[in-house]
C-alpha cells in the first residue's frame, strides 16, 4: 500500500466515505454540511433527517471509518461492504463476511463477559441474568451489571480498560485477566495491578484520556462515558465516534476535544486548564485559541499552588485528618487524592467537581480564597454546581484574571 493511500485512510472523513461508496451524492453532502454548520447538529444526523441516509447506513459508515483508520480493513473493502449495506440491507459485519473477510483480532480479544467470569468479578448466574436484561432493554451489558449490583463502577471501568489494552496489543488476554483478578482482591486500579505485575506501565508523559477530559469539563458524566466505551469496544469504534453517533457530541465538539487533548500531551496545558478551555469552547461556541486567551491559560504557574485538600478544608467540608487519610490511601494505589476522597465516601461526585472547578479558578486568579470558601459552601448546601453557586451569589467572573 502506498504512502498516499495510508494518508488517505488516516484522514478519511465520514462524508467522503459515504460519497465514495455512492450512498450519498456530493450535492446532498454539501447541503447537509451547510445545515450542520447553521444548526450545530452532527452531519450524520442531518443526512438522516433530510432523508439522504438511513440509521443503519450511518452506523455502518461510522464503523467502517473506524476500521479503516485502525487498519482492520482497507478502504476498497470498506466501500464494497458499504455498498452491500445500502443495496441489500445488511449490517456491516454481514456485508464483510459475505465478501470473505475474517476478523483476525477476534481470537486475541476477549468479550466483557469472558473477562468478568474468568477474573471472577461476577458469577455466571449474574452474567446470564444481565445478558437477558441487556437483550430485552437494549442497555449495554456492563451498565446492566452495575444496575443489578453484580459489579461496581470501578470494576467495570477496570474490565473495559483491560479490553482496550488488549485490543491495542498493549497486553495479552491472559495478562489482563490475571491483573483484573489481582485488582479485585487488592482493591486497586487495573493500572496499578498491571504495573505491579510488570505487564504494562502507562507512559510517564502528561496525558489525559478523551473520556476523562470530557467528564472533567462537565460535558459528560461517568455513566454515559462507560456506556460509550462499552459500545465502542463492541463495535470496534473509538469512543469519540460513538459519542458523535449517539448524538451526545457534535463532530466539531469532538474535534475540539481531540485538539485540546493534544495540547495536554505536548505540555501546552495541564488537564484542568484543558478541561476548562474545552468547556468554554463548547458552551460559548468559540475557538480554542480564543478560550485559551480569555482564560489566560498560557501564563506561568503561580509560585504558590492552591491544593484541592486545602480548599475543602478551608470550606469546612473536610478535616485535616480526612485529608491525611486520603493522601495515605492515594499513595497505596497511585490514585489522586480527590478520587480517593470520592471512593472513600468523604465527598460525593458533585462536591469533587465543584472543588476542582474552584481550585482552577483560584489558581488562575479569577477568585479570592474568601469568595471560594463561601461559594463552595453555598454549592454544597444547595446541591448545585460551583458555577451556579457563583451566579446565585452575584459574582461574575472576569474575562481575564488580574
Amino acid at each position: 500500500m502506498t504512502d498516499a493511500t495510508d494518508n488517505e485512510q488516516k484522514t478519511l472523513r465520514l462524508g467522503e466515505l459515504l460519497t465514495h461508496a455512492g450512498i450519498v451524492q456530493a450535492n446532498e453532502l454539501s447541503e447537509a454540511v451547510k445545515t450542520s454548520s447553521e444548526t450545530g447538529l452532527p452531519i450524520g444526523r442531518v443526512l438522516i433527517m433530510s432523508g439522504f441516509l438511513t440509521d443503519q447506513e450511518l452506523q455502518a459508515a461510522v464503523q467502517a471509518q473506524s476500521m479503516v483508520k485502525d487498519r482492520v480493513i482497507d478502504l476498497e473493502l470498506a466501500l464494497k461492504a458499504l455498498q452491500s449495506v445500502s443495496q441489500e440491507g445488511l449490517t456491516l459485519e454481514q456485508a464483510l463476511r459475505a465478501l470473505g473477510w475474517v476478523n483476525k483480532r477476534s481470537s486475541t480479544t476477549a468479550t466483557l463477559g469472558e473477562f468478568l467470569i474468568t477474573a471472577e468479578l461476577c458469577s455466571q448466574e449474574q452474567l446470564d441474568e444481565a445478558m437477558r436484561t441487556s437483550q430485552e432493554t437494549g442497555l449495554p451489558l456492563g451498565r446492566v451489571l452495575v444496575l443489578i449490583q453484580a459489579v461496581t463502577d470501578e470494576l467495570l471501568t477496570s474490565a473495559l480498560t483491560a479490553q482496550v489494552l488488549v485490543r491495542d496489543n498493549k497486553i495479552t488476554k491472559e495478562e489482563a485477566i490475571q491483573a483484573l483478578a489481582s485488582a479485585r482482591r487488592r482493591r486497586v486500579s487495573i493500572e496499578v495491578s498491571l504495573s505491579d505485575h510488570g505487564f504494562y506501565k502507562a507512559p510517564i508523559r502528561q496525558s489525559i484520556k478523551l473520556g476523562e477530559l470530557l467528564v472533567l469539563a462537565g460535558l459528560l458524566n461517568e455513566s454515559d462515558l462507560m456506556t460509550a466505551l462499552e459500545l465502542g469496544l463492541a463495535r470496534q469504534t473509538p469512543v469519540g465516534q460513538v459519542l458523535v453517533q449517539t448524538g451526545q457530541m457534535t463532530r466539531a465538539g469532538l474535534d475540539a476535544a481531540l485538539k485540546v487533548q493534544d495540547m495536554v500531551s505536548d505540555g501546552t496545558l495541564h488537564a484542568l486548564q484543558a478541561a476548562e478551555a474545552l468547556r468554554q469552547v463548547v458552551l460559548k461556541n468559540i475557538s480554542i485559541s480564543q478560550a485559551v486567551a480569555e482564560l489566560g491559560l498560557l501564563k506561568s504557574d503561580p509560585s504558590e499552588t492552591i491544593r484541592l485538600g486545602e480548599i475543602l478544608q478551608a470550606a469546612g467540608v473536610l478535616t485535616s485528618e480526612d485529608i491525611n487519610k486520603a493522601i495515605e490511601l492515594s499513595t497505596k494505589n497511585s490514585a489522586l487524592v480527590g478520587k480517593m476522597l470520592l471512593v472513600s465516601g468523604m465527598i460525593d461526585e458533585g462536591m469533587l467537581h465543584s472543588a476542582l472547578r474552584c481550585q482552577f479558578l483560584l489558581r488562575e486568579g479569577f477568585l479570592k480564597m474568601e469568595q471560594a470558601v463561601v461559594a463552595l459552601n453555598h454549592s454544597q448546601k444547595n446541591r448545585i454546581s460551583f458555577d451556579d453557586a457563583l451566579q446565585q451569589l452575584g459574582w461574575t467572573l472576569r474575562a481575564r484574571p488580574k
